[in-house]
């Protein structure tokens, strides 16, 4: 696809972050000094979201991403809980 000047002038303004933005993402890279374990989810996110600008479909990647750290969670807590539930019965059963 040939793009004219004026279409990538257009196209380079829309990447320009504002203010606001400059200063949130100043604050994320604050909270990842903090929290060095979160830089690899970071760049997974940064990633995902470098593959399009629609706000839309960027939500939609973020969407996905929670679910998938949802449902990791949600498992691990069933594991978790099964294994408890275990110990506990074995407790009860050795009095």
């Amino acid at each position: 696809m040939i793009f004219d000047n004026e279409r990538l002038l257009r196209i380079a303004s829309q990447r320009h972050e504002g203010h606001e933005i400059d200063a949130l993402v100043a604050q994320r890279d604050r909270f990842l000094s903090e929290h060095p374990e979160l830089r690899a989810l970071q760049e997974e996110i940064d990633a995902l979201l470098a593959t399009t600008l629609d706000p839309i479909k960027r939500l939609d990647i973020l969407f996905m991403l929670i679910s998938e750290r949802l449902d990791a969670m949600r498992s691990s807590l069933g594991e978790a809980f099964e294994a408890a539930g275990r110990v506990c019965g074995s407790l009860t059963r050795d009095r």
